[in-house]
């Protein structure tokens, strides 16, 4: 099984770097192969740059190759990605997951994870609308391996 670990942007500089977009930068150390449609992909150099990083890939030789990238995804077998503490998740896992209430209401599905410095927000798609639920332990008590359990404040899912 894989996970998706971030895509390619746009080919950057005329050596073969390339813009990737990732909520996952720490994946990205020298050795670590990726896979894509393009076949395996190993980081040779990451560095950050405006809000995500360029990368130089062992198999990409030039700028031409590069471009050819551009929004590819790029994936890591789950068994390789590196073991998180027991408050930390991979969003790639989150993403699909069923929300329940305590009393197992369920009030939709996540769709998203918005990752910010002070507080990251799970994304609840109930159909008709977006709700971000902080991802708090007081209003996200529980993440299973096929739901998560929020206690939301009243009128948050109104």
């Amino acid at each position: 099984m894989t996970s998706a670990a971030g895509s390619c942007g746009k080919a950057h500089g005329i050596r073969g770097e390339v813009a990737v977009y990732t909520s996952a930068p720490e994946l990205f150390e020298p050795g670590i192969e990726f896979q894509s449609d393009h076949g395996p992909l190993t980081v040779a150099a990451a560095r950050p740059h405006k809000g995500h990083l360029i990368v130089v890939f062992e198999e990409i030789p030039d700028r031409n190759t590069a471009e050819s990238l551009r929004n590819v995804e790029l994936h890591l077998a789950t068994t390789d990605r590196p073991h998180l503490s027991e408050d930390e998740f991979w969003v790639s896992d989150l993403i699909g997951l069923e929300v329940r209430t305590r009393e197992d209401e369920q009030l939709g599905i996540v769709s998203g994870v918005v990752t910010a410095d002070v507080q990251d927000r799970l994304v609840v798609d109930t159909g008709h609308s977006e709700i971000e639920v902080p991802f708090v332990p007081e209003l996200v008590p529980e993440v299973a391996a096929t739901h998560i359990v929020v206690d939301p404040p009243p009128g948050l899912f109104d």
